[in-house]
C-alpha cells in the first residue's frame, strides 16, 4: 500500500506545547533525512518513507506501508500521522507554548490514531501494487 500526506503542518499549536515554524526542515531535509516508519510509535518499522518534502504547508511524506497489521488498520481509518522523538530549536512565545524554529533530527514518523497535531493525516493511499 502506497500512503501520502503530512507529517506535520506548520503554524498549528502539536501536542499543547509548541508550534513548528515554517523552514524549520529546511536544513535537515538539506543534509538527508530516513526516519523508520512505525505504527503508534512503537514496534518494529512497517514499511519505508520513500519520499520527505517541505512545501508551504508542511512536512510532506510518501510511503510503502508493507506489514499488513498496519495495512489493516489503514483501511479501518488509522490515518493519522506523527513525528517521532524530534530534536530541534525552541523559543518560548506565549503561555506555556514554544516555536520550533528549526528540527535538527527527526527519527521516525509513525502512522496514529490520534496524532498530536490534527492535522497532520494520510490524505491518499492505494492499494495494489503501482
Amino acid at each position: 500500500m502506497m500512503i501520502a500526506g503530512y507529517a506535520a503542518t506548520f503554524g498549528v499549536v502539536v501536542n499543547d506545547q509548541h508550534v513548528i515554524a515554517a523552514g524549520a526542515f529546511d536544513s535537515l531535509l538539506q543534509r538527508g533525512i530516513s526516519p523508520k516508519m512505525l505504527m503508534e510509535h512503537d514496534g518494529e518499522p512497517v514499511g519505508q518513507w520513500l519520499k520527505i518534502t517541505a512545501d508551504e504547508t508542511g512536512l510532506f511524506v510518501v510511503g510503502r506501508v508493507e506489514a499488513a497489521m498496519a495495512i489493516e488498520k489503514i483501511e479501518a481509518g488509522v490515518i493519522g500521522l506523527s513525528l517521532g522523538r524530534k530534536i530541534g530549536l525552541r523559543k518560548e512565545i506565549e503561555g506555556g507554548i514554544s516555536l520550533c524554529p528549526q528540527v535538527y533530527h527527526v527519527g521516525e514518523i509513525s502512522i496514529v490514531h490520534e496524532p498530536g497535531d490534527p492535522t497532520a493525516r494520510i490524505t491518499e493511499f492505494c492499494i495494489g501494487s503501482v
